[in-house]
């Protein structure tokens, strides 16, 4: 009796001390977002007084975790990653295969801050595909949330909703999960969807989003900053200078909870960037001074040319030439030793557009024309990111479809066909492949039909392009874009001419033409030398309406990592390439 009554007590004891430190764990998981700083400093205290006890490998596995993201959060990157390498290795030692997910997300989001997207992405896709296997809706949740990220940043937004559409979803699953770890807050992923959005200008949806993520329950300090900076963007991207002012002043007010300078630095230029674009120079030149000291401090490359960048922009507008000069070549240096194409891209066109409103259009063609070849590398990069991504995904099939391909053999070989039938089964199989393998050779008259899109009935003649597109790459026909800017001819012609291209065009074929006045023409089943064959047929009709000029049409060839924006892209380029040596 007395025993019983011992481990009665026991029990009793233990219980509400577990209960507290499961709980504690979870109000650090919210604290990682909100205050990273006093998380950190609350995890390292848990973990020496967790020094010399009995503890279990769950546990500490998952206090590394909330440290790793503690580390993510602070831009303590490099050692986030070498923690969540740690971790993994020591996952793996000790059978938690259901902890590596989270440590796999840590250094994929850590390599993903540095722009290394090249050790980033198989990282996260492993992660993604083992949250699914071994059933980690948190894991899932966030490895979602940063593909939408690196999607989003490669302007692939239609995958970048998706993922975070999915992420949503199941949210709620969080909180059935067994064993607790690591998550985003849904004020995050509220915001991420309310940017994909604002892209497609979809207004209205975006400040639904945006106001719930504002309205979450964990919306405070670090998670409330930024989130109002984005609903300051939104506002004055949509023209509310006085929601602007009242966002960005709540971001202001919340600064005071941050407790590290790069921390600062990366809110500072965000600030900054507002105030810039609302013409309060004065106040963007000082936030911005200081937030470049601290880049250069902890030596933040990206943050550096960001910054740098912007400080530039700011000099020229306060007709500081020889400064802003000096600060955008030191950007541009930057950017070229790092490989930052996208940022070399805009610096250009920042000088371009400067020099052209000076009257030096010499000087300005010439930094279009860097800006032509920073933005080519900026494909060529976004090419190799997704050409990444499918060979990420075709390791991850052969290593799924080879144990299973090899079961299944082996079951069909050893116990379904007896060896004395196996001649004859052989004769049969060979027959029905063959049967199969014809019949998908043989021409089919009606399938060109069902790709054909009447735009005249279509009210989203864009979306109509995407659906072409995706079409073309799921059936494998090859596709082919073309491009014409009609600025050598009077705009009161351009409706006719326009009539009289559809007449030289295909019933499948589409033509568009955008606000910016810039034609573009898909061609559905066109190959680079049929497209080359059209656009002798489309010259011959135009030339007629510009005379004196030659005509100038740009030709871009699909290829798998494409959506309708690289496309356009790459065409306008092969367009100003021929500008060029004709």
């Amino acid at each position: 009796m007395d025993f019983r009554s011992i481990v009665l007590c026991l029990i009793l004891w233990v219980s509400p001390v577990f209960g507290s430190t499961l709980e504690q764990l979870d109000q650090l998981n919210t604290l990682v977002y909100q205050y990273p700083s006093k998380a950190l400093s609350e995890i390292n205290a848990l973990e020496r007084h967790y020094l010399g006890v009995s503890r279990s490998d769950t546990l500490l596995m998952r206090l590394n975790a909330l440290k790793c993201e503690s580390y993510i959060q602070l831009g303590e990157n490099a050692a986030a990653i070498n923690l969540a390498r740690l971790n993994d290795a020591k996952a793996k030692q000790l059978a938690l295969e259901h902890a590596r997910p989270y440590f796999l997300n840590c250094m994929a989001q850590a390599y993903a801050s540095f722009g290394d997207y090249q050790q980033a992405l198989p990282l996260l896709y492993s992660s993604i595909s083992l949250s699914r296997k071994l059933k980690q809706p948190q894991a899932l949740i966030g490895g979602l949330w940063l593909r939408s990220k690196l999607n989003a940043d490669v302007k692939h937004n239609n995958a970048a909703i998706e993922d975070i559409r999915l992420a949503l979803d199941i949210y709620p699953e969080i909180t059935l999960q067994d064993q607790r770890w690591t998550w985003p807050p849904k004020g995050y992923l509220y915001t991420s969807m309310a940017k994909q959005l604002s892209d497609i200008d979809e207004q209205k949806e975006a400040e639904t989003y945006l106001k719930k993520a504002l309205d979450e329950p964990t919306t405070l300090g670090k998670v409330k900053l930024f989130i109002a900076l984005d609903m300051a963007r939104f506002a004055q991207q949509n023209q509310q200078p006085n929601l602007r002012d009242k966002y960005t002043q709540i971001a202001r007010v919340t600064l005071a909870e941050l407790s590290t300078p790069l921390e600062l630095a990366v809110a500072y230029n965000a600030i900054a960037l507002i105030d810039f674009n609302s013409g309060k120079y004065s106040s963007a030149e000082q936030l911005i001074n200081l937030s470049l000291a601290t880049f250069r401090k902890e030596a933040d490359s990206i943050g550096t040319i960001s910054a740098l960048s912007l400080n530039a922009r700011i000099k020229l507008k306060q007709y500081r030439e020889a400064a802003g000069l000096t600060l955008m070549e030191q950007a541009i240096s930057l950017a070229k030793e790092k490989a930052r194409y996208s940022d070399l891209k805009h610096s250009y066109a920042t000088l371009a557009e400067y020099f052209a409103k000076q009257g030096k259009f010499s000087l300005a063609y010439q930094y279009q024309l860097k800006q032509l070849e920073a933005l080519e590398s900026e494909t060529l990069s976004i090419k190799n990111i997704w050409l990444s991504q499918l060979k990420s995904g075709l390791s991850r099939e052969e290593q799924i479809a080879a144990p299973n391909h090899s079961l299944i053999t082996a079951t069909t070989v050893n116990s379904i066909i007896p060896s004395s039938l196996f001649p004859i089964a052989l004769m049969i199989i060979s027959l029905i492949i063959f049967i199969t393998w014809h019949q998908k050779k043989a021409p089919k008259p009606t399938q060109p039909e069902q790709i054909v899109l009447n735009l005249d009935t279509k009210v989203d003649k864009k979306k109509s392009f995407e659906d072409l597109l995706n079409i073309s790459k799921q059936a494998g026909y090859p596709l082919s874009l073309l491009v014409f800017n009609p600025n050598h001819i009077f705009k009161t012609d351009v409706p006719i001419v326009i009539e009289q291209l559809k007449t030289k065009l295909r019933e499948q074929d589409v033509l568009l033409q955008q606000n910016d006045q810039q034609i573009v023409i898909m061609l559905p089943h066109t190959s680079e030398q049929g497209a080359i064959n059209v656009i002798d047929q489309l010259a011959s009709t135009i030339q007629v309406w510009q005379e004196g000029s030659k005509v100038n049409i740009g030709l871009a060839c699909m290829q798998q990592f494409d959506n309708l924006e690289s496309m356009i892209k790459r065409a306008n380029i092969s367009q100003l390439r021929k500008l060029k040596v004709n």
